[in-house]
């Protein structure tokens, strides 16, 4: 019985990833972690600030997982440039803190590391895992000193860390302080009425890939459980889409003609105008292939913005 620790777990990607064990694993033992004070789902929960070296070497070394899922961390690109030294030592001592608890307690854990599409920086073509990084965030800065550290903690002290570059991903249930599902909840409230005829956007001409979270975590299973020690893989669609056309797909399926207007409080300064992964090396070397289109993923995250 293979016994998990999920941090973050009380987070969008964790409890999808608590859901597709319960599926695909339901013998697995789940431990779950979050700053959260109490925890809804049937699993095993500590509510603790990773940051607290002492707690968490504590929780590694009752747990003794076999296998870290390490979700938490400040994700916002925006959040990282208002608070640039809280987000790096936020990111970094989290895992850490997990590092050191593992190494410090000779725990034969596997480690699964989550980075970010942003620590590439601007290229014109699908981006490979053997490009050069340019990070240009704060937050894309911490995310590569994090994969760095990752590989010096397997390279020196012999740890077992498998790493992801994870590019944008959406689904039912996301926080509507993120792009697609504010999308979602205006366009829901202008069919039905509820606001006027009146779409507030950002830049919508930037190109995303963005991969839907029943996919991405499927991606984190096969990657923590058959990647080799110390790789790395792009977790995307490999399809680049603008933001406008994505506003068109939901709103056909609402029937509506939404009145576009810019909100210059939601353009973001130094956006990258396009980030698009190539997913070859996670589809060749372990099998993964996404099993949602974005019209399916639309389409159901309007239908649980309609049910709330």
């Amino acid at each position: 019985m293979s016994k998990y620790l999920v941090t973050g777990v009380m987070g969008f990607v964790g409890r999808y990833f608590i859901e597709y064990l319960n599926k695909h694993e339901p013998d697995a033992s789940m431990c779950g972690v979050d700053i959260a004070p109490s925890c809804d789902m049937d699993i095993e929960y500590s509510s603790l600030n990773l940051m607290d070296a002492v707690s968490v070497d504590k929780l590694v070394k009752k747990s003794r997982p076999d296998y870290i899922v390490h979700l938490a961390a400040i994700s916002s690109v925006a959040q990282s440039w208002n608070e640039p030294v809280g987000c790096f030592i936020n990111n970094m001592s989290a895992f850490l803190n997990l590092a050191d608890a593992v190494r410090n307690n000779d725990i034969n854990a596997r480690i699964l590391s989550v980075g970010s599409s942003e620590e590439y920086g601007i290229y014109d073509t699908p981006m490979q895992e053997s490009f050069t990084l340019h990070p240009k965030s704060p937050y894309s800065v911490a995310r590569l000193s994090q994969e760095y550290m990752s590989k010096l903690y397997v390279d020196r002290f012999g740890l077992d860390i498998v790493m992801t570059r994870s590019f944008n991903h959406i689904g039912p249930r996301q926080s509507t302080r993120f792009v697609i599902p504010s999308f979602i909840e205006q366009l829901v409230n202008i069919a039905s009425g509820k606001i006027e005829n009146k779409m507030m956007v950002g830049n919508i001409d930037v190109v995303r890939d963005f991969t839907d979270v029943r996919d991405v975590v499927d991606a984190y299973w096969r990657i923590i459980k058959n990647a080799k020690n110390r790789e790395v893989y792009n977790v995307c669609s490999g399809r680049g889409v603008k933001l406008r056309d994505i506003i068109d797909m939901a709103a056909n399926h609402l029937n509506i003609k939404p009145k576009i207007v810019i909100d210059a409080e939601r353009v973001r300064t130094n956006d990258i105008a396009s980030v698009v992964g190539d997913n070859t090396k996670l589809k060749r070397e372990l099998g993964w292939s996404p099993r949602y289109n974005l019209n399916q993923t639309l389409l159901d995250m309007i239908n649980y913005t309609k049910s709330r």
